[in-house]
């Protein structure tokens, strides 16, 4: 899973990174268009999240034959989702007049948009692939689509930005199309090996009625909505600070996004245990084993500390080094080494609520934990922070200090509110299957 997470991350680094080269305005416009498409993906991506904790209840049940009818039911999600997506991408233009987008920039930034609508299609139907691999817990297969997607994404991206091998010099826009190419590489490969493993045998993904049955289309969604729904609010509130941020001048801006990106870096452990604890507790709870569920988390909650205490150690002892591999300028090193103090005290907080969510996410449970974290970052978070950060309510205006003390605040909560929340499941469950055997 690290390696897959890994992947996705780098292929939004290439963009940027690329980007760049070009100029500094298709460096600016793929910055816009994807405060844009990033979201939008992380919400469709987080409704067919709802695939792997089904799939891995099946696996665990030993129901397989159930599991093809889920993927084709999910394909009806994938369509809708993919249509509605390509709609949003290739209307943007108008919003972007609306919200002042610099003239440079505007063309640009719509059409890298436009270029990645194409491949709405692809990234629904290898989400929903790619999550029938993991309720199957079948990863391999993933991170070497990713790995082989990512080197694709280079490729796309040498030849479209800059126009080599005979392709059209598009810069930025090019990004965009290089993202769709990819997608449906990535679509293709993960398809081919689906149709020709022998492993999927069992589950008869493409041998029933492809029509599509209200009921079940339902169910998939009232598990789905409420994560696309969180991974949105989650991801989000980045983008928000960060539009928030861009009126305290070039170094503040600078320095929060150093600090960010390295946050990011160090997610993708944290992030990899939570789908991995979302697989196994999912097979466990199928099964009915709740005792392994509880040994599960338990292990998960011991690594995520043990990995939270050394990444903490690191930024600590480390963070105006690290400050210095993104920028030469003294007063950006210093306040991004700031910043990143607040990065190593949320490691811990971050790894409890990932590993708690992802638990939750197996027990398919997601509406709760969407209104706990709606709570935790949009109605206690962010307001803290913007009160720290922009005005003198509490205490003088912090900048962006504020705005992490609020991220901190946010991410504490949750973590305290979503392990509160799976250990009062886990104790019904224990309830409920004691009162079982004693009957």
């Amino acid at each position: 899973m690290v390696g897959t997470q890994f992947s996705q991350l780098a292929m939004g680094v290439v963009d940027t990174i690329m980007s760049g080269q070009a100029s500094a305005v298709d460096l600016a416009a793929v910055a816009v268009g994807s405060s844009i498409w990033i979201p939008l993906m992380l919400f469709i991506g987080g409704i067919l999240t709802a695939i792997t904790p089904t799939v891995a209840h099946f696996c665990g049940a030993e129901h397989y034959h159930k599991i093809g009818h889920t993927i084709r039911q999910s394909l009806w999600i994938g369509l809708i989702l993919s249509i509605l997506g390509f709609i949003v991408l290739t209307s943007i233009h108008d919003l972007f007049v609306f919200m002042n987008v610099e003239a440079p920039i505007l063309p640009i930034a719509s059409g890298y948009l436009y270029a990645i609508a194409w491949g709405m299609p692809a990234i629904a139907g290898f989400y929903i692939l790619r999550y029938l691999n993991e309720g199957m817990a079948n990863i391999i297969p993933i991170m070497l689509t990713g790995i082989l997607g990512l080197m694709v994404n280079i490729l796309s991206n040498y030849m479209l930005i800059f126009g080599h091998f005979g392709a059209p010099q598009l810069g930025g826009i090019g990004a965009g199309w290089a993202t769709t190419i990819t997608h449906w590489v990535m679509l293709l490969c993960l398809s081919i090996y689906v149709f020709k493993s022998k492993q999927f045998a069992a589950i008869k993904l493409f041998q029933d009625s492809l029509m599509p049955q209200f009921n079940e289309l339902t169910t998939l969604l009232k598990l789905g909505l409420p994560i696309g729904i969180t991974f949105f609010v989650e991801g989000s509130i980045f983008s928000i600070i960060a539009l928030f941020l861009a009126s305290l001048g070039v170094v503040t801006v600078a320095a929060h996004q150093i600090a960010l990106s390295f946050s990011s870096l160090i997610f993708i452990l944290p992030l990899s245990l939570s789908i991995s604890l979302t697989i196994q507790v999912g097979q466990q709870s199928g099964a009915q084993q709740w005792q392994d569920v509880s040994n599960t988390i338990k292990a998960g909650y011991l690594i995520s500390f043990s990995f939270s205490a050394m990444a903490a150690l690191l930024i600590v002892n480390f963070s105006t080094e690290i400050a210095t591999l993104y920028s030469n300028d003294l007063q950006v090193i210093e306040l991004a080494g700031s910043l990143m103090i607040f990065t190593a005290f949320y490691q811990f907080s971050d790894g409890i609520q990932l590993c708690s969510a992802g638990s939750l996410r197996g027990l398919k449970d997601t509406t709760i934990p969407m209104l706990l974290s709606i709570i935790a970052y949009w109605l206690i978070g962010f307001p803290l922070g913007y009160a720290l950060a922009l005005t003198d309510i509490i205490t003088d205006a912090m900048g962006a200090k504020g705005f992490w003390i609020g991220l901190l605040s946010g991410l504490s909560l949750s973590a305290i509110f979503m392990t509160i929340r799976f250990y009062s499941i886990i104790c019904q469950h224990y309830a409920s299957g004691h009162t079982e055997h004693t009957h």
